[in-house]
């Protein structure tokens, strides 16, 4: 594990189990400290994740819903989010946004390496 990932919290929001469990897994692994949630409003240590890794489509909660929810910590600043979809093209909520996009299925490399990149914006590393 890294000094980069060491500490740094990971919220996973995808309303489908396997794919939580599996991205938590990896992440895991990797040194992360995971919270993994179907619902992105009850999501448990939420408040305090460094990144968000979103999936596109939840049950309850449009894509805008979830990123303005999301997308600032309780400071007020803005807090990284990779949106993951099962769609190859990126949800047209995220034009000019800046905001990372994962075609589901991904291979984990891809995943862990894009979530480095995310931890690296935050704590102002370059990986």
């Amino acid at each position: 594990m890294s000094e980069l990932q060491h500490g740094m919290r990971v919220l996973v929001v995808d309303d489908d189990p396997l794919i939580r469990l599996t991205v938590e897994a990896a992440l895991t692994s990797h040194g992360y400290r995971v919270t993994a949630t179907g619902d992105p409003r009850t999501a448990p240590g939420g408040a305090e994740a460094d990144v968000v890794l979103l999936d596109a489509t939840i049950p309850g909660c449009s894509l805008s819903e979830c990123l303005t929810s999301l997308g600032r910590r309780e400071d007020g600043s803005a807090r990284p989010i990779l949106v993951m979809s099962g769609s190859l093209a990126p949800p047209a909520e995220l034009a000019g946004t800046g905001i990372g996009y994962l075609a589901k299925p991904f291979p984990l490399t891809e995943l862990l390496g894009a979530v480095d990149g995310l931890v690296a914006s935050t704590s102002g590393t370059v990986t």
